[in-house]
């Protein structure tokens, strides 16, 4: 049980250190809006040293000038939004047997219609198939939890993709090749995802398993463009900082930027640590940078994203971002290339965006509702594997579930 009294004590220390470091944070944010308005006027030459580059950061590639700020477009309407969101339930050596379950909640808002709202849940159980085991001393044992993931995000994907094509216009196939434009019937339609659109963790998987997750991943982006729907991951409270590193390589002094060759003391400890030249703005993040300068609903300029495992992406697929001020936050909203080329399916996606964001109290109201719908709490997760046993039992399998499993769903007290 925690002990609040000492709890409290430890925060009056906490938000004490937090207010000292107030100022610097302010410093650093000034120094960083100065670096944003000084490199607008020559923005391709500073792509061009991001390009020719030695960092050992990520930095965001320059797309227009970095300064640029997009007020927000009037809402379309008639139009919808529609958002998937999962959970899942992922059994271990205490439980019955070695499974799965992964849920998909699927949200689709029509506004302007008078069409009521489509919320459904898709559970999935399976038996862990030989992509998602860990092996360790050429055993596999467990569910590896990033191949987990990112079969949850291809199940959330897929559902999109689904509504997608159910949302669109009799005359368009879902298996069309996009030829045949939308019709004026079709409303413009924005999909919404949880999170990243950039699949870090294929980084360091297996040449099979990334080629797979990849391809599926692809395929359902494609459906989307084929029936001009923008697809967006929207982050919440981004910890990006990929626009101030940029701006860190257009403030070096160096007639180009190779961290290693000129600055190779910036990674020592002190005494030996000595601060690079374009230090100075490491404190905040790129949100941090863009709330001062954004109005609620403007949107930034739009960034490349230089991430490794983009290069394996098909180019009309690169993902691109940019941030947005929803007015409680600014968030980062991820789009494939083929979005960012379009100005009016860029425009669609600021503006609803923006609009469901107020609609859900800061956060898009339709991801919330996903998220309402996928989530998986403690008392289901206990029903779950009750659920199997009684059907254990039923067939005559053996039950296997240990002490520790059993002692922990028994209420004592």
């Amino acid at each position: 049980m925690l002990d609040f009294n000492k709890i409290t004590i430890q925060i009056h220390s906490f938000t004490a250190e937090h207010a000292r470091g107030l100022p610097h944070f302010q410093a650093a944010r000034a120094e960083a809006g100065r670096r944003l308005r000084a490199s607008g006027p020559t923005w391709e030459e500073t792509q061009a040293r991001i390009d020719s580059s030695r960092t050992s950061w990520l930095v965001a590639d320059l797309m227009e000038s970095p300064d640029r700020t997009y007020t927000p477009p009037p809402r379309p309407l008639p139009c919808a939004v529609l958002a998937t969101d999962g959970s899942q339930i992922v059994a271990d050596r205490h439980d019955i047997a070695l499974c799965y379950l992964i849920n998909i909640g699927l949200i689709a808002l029509r506004y302007g219609t008078g069409e009521r709202a489509y919320l459904h849940s898709r559970p999935t159980l399976a038996q862990p198939d030989e992509d998602l085991l860990d092996e360790f001393q050429g055993e596999q044992t467990a569910i590896a939890p990033r191949r987990l993931t990112m079969r949850r995000l291809l199940a959330e994907l897929a559902g999109l993709a689904e509504m997608i094509a159910a949302n669109a216009p009799p005359e368009i196939s879902p298996a069309g090749n996009g030829s045949t434009p939308p019709s004026a019937s079709a409303p413009p339609t924005l999909a919404l995802l949880d999170g990243t659109l950039i699949l870090w963790p294929l980084e360091a998987e297996s040449e099979t398993f990334r080629a797979e997750a990849l391809s599926a991943f692809q395929t359902q982006l494609e459906i989307a463009r084929q029936h001009r729907v923008p697809l967006a991951g929207y982050i919440s409270k981004p910890a990006s900082r990929d626009v101030v590193n940029a701006l860190r390589i257009f403030h070096c002094p160096h007639p180009r930027a190779d961290c290693d060759r000129y600055c190779p003391n910036r990674s020592k400890p002190r005494p030996d640590f000595v601060a690079p030249d374009c230090a100075g703005t490491e404190r905040i993040t790129d949100a941090e940078l863009f709330e001062p300068l954004l109005a609620p609903g403007e949107r930034s300029a739009v960034f490349g994203s230089r991430s490794k495992i983009l290069n394996l992406y098909d180019e009309v697929h690169r993902i691109r971002f940019f941030y947005l001020n929803i007015g409680r936050e600014v968030a980062r909203v991820e789009i494939p290339d083929w979005v960012a080329a379009d100005p009016e399916l860029l425009a669609w996606t600021q503006s609803l965006c923006y609009d469901q964001a107020q609609k859900g109290d800061g956060y898009p109201v339709a991801l919330a509702e996903a998220h309402e719908l996928a989530i998986v709490r403690g008392v289901e997760r206990d029903a779950f594997f009750r659920l199997v046993e009684r059907e254990f039992v039923r067939t005559g399998l053996p039950v296997t579930a240990t002490r520790k499993s059993i002692s922990k769903r028994a209420r004592r007290v």
